[in-house]
């Protein structure tokens, strides 16, 4: 415990450890930072909201004990400036430091929690082998293979040359839990998309706030539209990826937009994205719940799913998107719809984290 004097009173203060997180990728300082808290139980409202403010990321978690019966933990999530219900890309980084720590049991490569959050129960898979754990190697060196696409790798390859193949390999994180050295695959969020509805703003007004020319709104044939995730978020389709990477939005004038018409965040999108194995590239701003821009969006890439799907935009279920302000950190977010209804469905979304 520690102690400090103010005024010439004694007051207790609580060792707090804080942990800074990467979702949605494999690359320290990419993908989307958040400060991750796994021992709040003690702390009130304030405190969280004061911590997040010092920490200045996107969002915060904290992770508490449930009230449901059927949840493993609690989360709670806090912008510099207020609480939100819910936060893909701190919902896996708090996963993953409670992987880490071992606080969620290992299975069979592949171990569930239910996490209780202000939108309900949110269902987490971690999908993740052991190292070596094939008896005769087959099953690993087989991983390996595909991975580096090498023809050949020896029968009598060693636990540790496996672990300095995967190593070398970006898109898996090895990490030790009781002594296992442990590869994680990816952590994958349920979230639902609960509904849809055109937006009640023009392509003008917004292309006028993004400082964009309204045409590459207009050129993409799609629609400005309302989903809901959680948070009411507008989905902004634009033409080309080199207008949303250069793009310098009034932020404060998007906050008003934003609060006069009930909307929580902005999705800015195209589908001509830079890697060949995604099928969209963003960025996402957030000025109305005290966000400028956060780097990568779970929940948007769910609600986004959706929109694509229901405008025939993408005929598979399972997609990429990659989003971020910087080529050189772009977050990588894997997306899977599992149920569909046109405007509605429930996704499975994630990746890595560090």
């Amino acid at each position: 415990m520690l102690f400090a004097t103010i005024a010439g009173r004694k007051f207790e203060m609580q060792r707090i450890i804080v942990r800074q997180v990467d979702a949605f990728t494999s690359t320290p300082f990419g993908g989307n930072p958040a400060g991750v808290i796994t021992e709040a139980d003690t702390l009130t409202t304030e405190m969280m909201q004061k911590i997040a403010s010092e920490m200045n990321l996107s969002e915060s978690a904290y992770v508490t004990l449930p009230d449901l019966p059927d949840a493993d933990f609690r989360l709670r999530f806090f912008t510099p400036e207020e609480e939100v219900n819910i936060s893909g890309h701190a919902t896996i980084a708090s996963c993953y430091a409670l992987f880490e720590d071992g606080r969620i049991p290992l299975s069979d490569n592949r171990s569930t929690v239910n996490i209780q959050t202000d939108t309900g129960l949110v269902q987490i898979d971690i999908h993740y082998h052991r190292v070596g754990e094939a008896n005769d190697g087959t099953e690993e060196i087989g991983r390996i293979r595909s991975a580096h696409r090498t023809s050949r790798v020896p029968k009598e390859t060693t636990r540790s040359e496996m672990r300095a193949a995967h190593e070398k390999d970006g898109e898996v994180q090895i990490i030790n839990i009781d002594d296992e050295e442990i590869v994680l695959e990816k952590i994958m969020m349920h979230q639902a998309v609960h509904a849809a509805s055109p937006a009640d703003v023009s392509a003008r007004t917004v292309a006028e706030i993004l400082g964009i020319d309204v045409s590459e709104i207009a050129g993409t044939g799609l629609p400005l539209e309302i989903v809901s995730t959680g948070l009411t978020q507008l989905f902004v389709p634009i033409l080309h990826k080199e207008t949303i990477l250069d793009m310098h939005p009034d932020l404060i004038k998007l906050g008003l937009m934003n609060k006069k018409n009930g909307i929580d965040t902005n999705h800015i999108f195209s589908l001509d994205a830079y890697r060949e194995e995604s099928v969209s590239y963003s960025r996402h701003f957030a000025p109305a719940v005290g966000m400028w821009e956060d780097p990568a969006t779970g929940t948007a890439a769910a609600g986004l799913a959706i929109y694509l799907l229901r405008h025939g935009a993408v005929t598979s279920n399972s997609m990429i998107m990659e989003q971020g302000k910087s080529m050189s950190e772009l977050a990588k977010i894997i997306v899977d719809v599992d149920e569909f209804d046109g405007t509605k469905g429930m996704v499975r979304v994630g990746g890595l984290a560090v």
